[in-house]
C-alpha cells in the first residue's frame, strides 16, 4: 500500500476535526506566550489545515526572501516547525521581546541579539504545538535546538522535505497560523509540517481511540 493510500483509508472527517481542534488550541498557546514575552496582545489571523503536497507548499511560499527559525520534533510522530517572517517583521517583533527583557537594541538590523530573541520566539511557539500534540497522543516528543535561516519559503521547504524523503507529490498534512501583534503592527507565519507517515499514525491512533479528546490545561493557569 502506497503512503499516499493509507493516509486516504485512514482519513475521516471526525478525525480531521480533532486534529483541526489541537492545531487551534496550540495557537491559542502561542498567543498567550507571545503576549507574556512582549506585553503586546497577538492574535489570530488565519488557521487552516490541509492535506497537501509539498509541491503546493513551495509554490505558495515562493522565491520571495524571508527570515526563518526551525525547529524538528521527532517521537511517535515526527515533522518540522517553522516561524516565517519578513524581514522588517522578524527586526519589529525581536525588538519588543528585548524590550521586554528589558534590553533594547539600537540598529534595525538582524544582529546576535536580535537572531537569539527570535530562536527563542520559535522555541517557546514550537514548543506549544509540539506539548499540545505529545498531550493528545499521551506520547512524548522530543524537540531539536532552533536553526535560524535566511533565503526564500522554496529553498527552505525543499531542504525539509529532501531531508525527510518526502517527494513532490507525497500527502503532507500542513498547519499554518498566522500571528498579528496589534501594538508591533506585524505579525508572521507558524507552519507546522508532519510527513505521510506521522499523519497515518496520527489517523490511525484516532481511529483506535488512543487520543485524549479533552486537551491539557497545563498552559493554562501560568
Amino acid at each position: 500500500m502506497s503512503s499516499n493510500s493509507s493516509i486516504i483509508n485512514n482519513f475521516d472527517l471526525d478525525g480531521l476535526s480533532k486534529i483541526e481542534d489541537v492545531g487551534k488550541y496550540a495557537s491559542e498557546k502561542a498567543m498567550k506566550f507571545i503576549s507574556e514575552m512582549t506585553g503586546y496582545s497577538a492574535e489570530l489571523k488565519v488557521f487552516n489545515i490541509r492535506l497537501v503536497t509539498p509541491k503546493e507548499i513551495k509554490e505558495e511560499y515562493g522565491d520571495d526572501k524571508k527570515i526563518f527559525t526551525r525547529i524538528d520534533f521527532t517521537g511517535d510522530i515526527n515533522g518540522t516547525g517553522v516561524l516565517i517572517f519578513s524581514e522588517d517583521s522578524a527586526i519589529k517583533l525581536s525588538k519588543a521581546m528585548l524590550l521586554g527583557m528589558g534590553m533594547e537594541s539600537d540598529t534595525d538590523e538582524m544582529d546576535d541579539m536580535k537572531i537569539s530573541a527570535i530562536n527563542e520566539i520559535c522555541n517557546i511557539l514550537i514548543s506549544a504545538y509540539v506539548d499540545s500534540f505529545a498531550n493528545f497522543m499521551n506520547t512524548a516528543l522530543t524537540m531539536s535546538p532552533p536553526s535560524f535561516i535566511e533565503g526564500s519559503g522554496r529553498e527552505l521547504l525543499e531542504k525539509i522535505f529532501n531531508e525527510k524523503n518526502i517527494g513532490d507529490d507525497d500527502i503532507i498534512m500542513a498547519f499554518r497560523s498566522t500571528l498579528h501583534i496589534c501594538e508591533v503592527g506585524t505579525g508572521f507565519d507558524v507552519l507546522i509540517v508532519l510527513p505521510h507517515d506521522s499523519v497515518s499514525i496520527l489517523f490511525d491512533a484516532i481511529n483506535k481511540g488512543n487520543v485524549k479528546d479533552k486537551l491539557s490545561a497545563k498552559y493554562e493557569n501560568q
